[in-house]
């Protein structure tokens, strides 16, 4: 009996055994889902052929060009709570090949359309939108991205794509906020042109902590552009341009130079140019921006147009700041070398080292000043005082891990980037002027910045020193003396 119990347990076994041979590997490996399902880099990066999400990463990868503008077509992932910003109208969103979260890619500060059209909000996209975005491809501190100023070429099929040569948003548009976008350096000795940190190209040859001046020259080369169909185009762009001169007489040495030409060689020093600077307007402080404006209708019907900027200096040397360059349709109405206002937000203007924030809707009457802060005694890092009729001011960090403080040595008071500072009035105001100082060592003056803005209610005003830029720190408002314009 127990050798018949014992040849039945064998049996099963065996069976058992040979059953589980069904569950053994095949000798090789069979895809995953995930594998299965992984999106293959596709497209060329062109407005006829856009990469698709994995193809952007490649290119990336491959150590694809950061200021040529390609084209990716995805979809939105989902929006960046928060992101919207209502004074410029961007957005911060993701975009997946699938819309997934898997293998999604950043954009960063997105626009609606060419030409830095705004959004209407954060419900503008929605998750699901199949979107043709243009842009430049870029890794900025270790995150694959499009970096800020890329725009929307279509939308759920809604528009169509332009070439890099035709914008809809013109020929050229670079804000030099984080890169030469389209513009080629060309160095040919000594320092060259730099994209600032605080948003803008810059070209000199003085070292400021140094203080040493390094003979240079140095070419930014726009790509070629095609006039042969247009009826007119204007070249305008932003600039500062400091201590070119001395005493009215040019520096020697120092050149800053806008040129043009239909013949492009690759090599600017071998290209016949024609200059077309004309006479720039020489700044007084860092905050005037002024505008060059150039028509360039004697080219109109011409192809291969290519514009540059040229610097040089020798023992000394000249500083030249450039934002917002454009070569669009249309003929100019200002003349060359016109100078803007200063650099303004509606209610705050800037004179040299004097910020005035203007109620518009109050007339003004008497007035208090402070103007020695010491006798106010306040702390290293305050967040309240009273001035001696009652007015109060209120200091914020806003977030940031810089706080507003008061430096007892300068005896001055420093509101930093996006630090908030709220005044609320022993009446309605009329008027604050804040007079500023100069930073020697970044050669700046601390008026805010250029996005900083203020706003009136009642008996408050609220100042916010704005910074919307990824790096660096802005620049710093810092206040000498305080006087408060109340309204009558």
């Amino acid at each position: 009996m127990k050798k018949f119990i014992y040849s039945c347990l064998f049996l099963a076994m065996a069976a058992m055994t040979f059953s589980s041979c069904e569950d053994v590997p095949a000798p090789y490996n069979m895809p995953t889902e995930n594998e299965s399902q992984k999106v293959q880099p596709a497209g060329t990066g062109t407005a006829a052929d856009p990469f698709n999400v994995a193809g952007a990463v490649k290119y990336i990868e491959d150590g694809g060009s950061e200021s040529e503008l390609k084209y990716v077509k995805g979809k939105v992932v989902s929006v960046e709570q928060g992101s919207f910003d209502a004074t410029y109208g961007s957005l911060k969103y993701y975009i997946s090949d699938d819309g997934t979260p898997t293998n999604q890619f950043y954009v960063y500060n997105g626009y609606a359309g060419p030409n830095r059209t705004k959004f209407s909000g954060e419900d503008a996209l929605k998750a699901g939108d199949e979107v043709v975005i243009c842009g430049n491809l870029v890794v900025y501190s270790g995150t694959k991205e499009f970096q800020t100023g890329n725009y929307i070429v279509s939308l759920n099929g809604v528009g169509g794509a332009t070439t890099p040569d035709t914008p809809a948003d013109g020929y050229i548009n670079e804000t030099f906020s984080k890169s030469f976008g389209t513009f080629t350096l060309k160095t040919i000795k000594g320092t060259p042109w730099i994209i600032d940190s605080y948003g803008y190209a810059k070209a000199t040859g003085y070292e400021n902590v140094s203080k040493v001046t390094t003979p240079s020259e140095s070419y930014l080369v726009s790509k070629a552009i095609d006039l042969s169909t247009s009826k007119g185009a204007t070249l305008k762009f932003s600039y500062i341009l400091r201590y070119a001169t001395f005493n009215g007489v040019p520096t020697e040495g120092v050149k800053n130079q806008v040129l043009i030409t239909d013949n492009y060689t690759g090599d600017p020093t071998t290209t016949k140019w024609t200059d077309i600077t004309g006479t720039l307007t020489e700044g007084t402080d860092w905050k005037t921006w002024s505008t060059y404006t150039y028509d360039l209708t004697p080219y109109k019907g011409k192809k291969n147009i290519v514009i540059a900027l040229h610097y040089a200096c020798e023992a000394k040397s000249g500083t030249w700041q450039i934002k917002e360059l454009t070569v669009k349709e249309g003929t100019p109405t200002v003349e060359p070398g016109t100078p803007d206002t200063p650099s303004t937000t509606e209610g705050i203007s800037v004179n040299g080292l004097t910020v005035t924030l203007t109620n518009s809707g109050a007339t003004a009457g008497k007035s208090l000043k402070v103007e020695d802060l010491s006798t106010l005694k306040l702390d290293a890092n305050p967040t309240e005082f009273t001035l001696s009729d009652g007015t109060i001011f209120k200091l914020d960090s806003n977030g940031n891990k810089t706080k507003p403080a008061y430096n007892e040595k300068a005896k001055e008071l420093r509101i930093y980037a996006n630090n908030i500072m709220t005044i609320t009035g022993s009446k309605n105001i009329a008027k604050i002027i804040l007079t500023c100082t100069h930073d020697n060592n970044k050669n700046t003056d601390c008026v805010g910045n250029e996005t900083a803005t203020i706003n009136f209610s009642g008996k408050t005003a609220t100042y916010t020193n704005v910074f919307t830029g990824t790096t660096g720190g802005g620049v710093q408002l810092r206040i000498k003396s305080i006087e408060i314009v109340y309204a009558k």
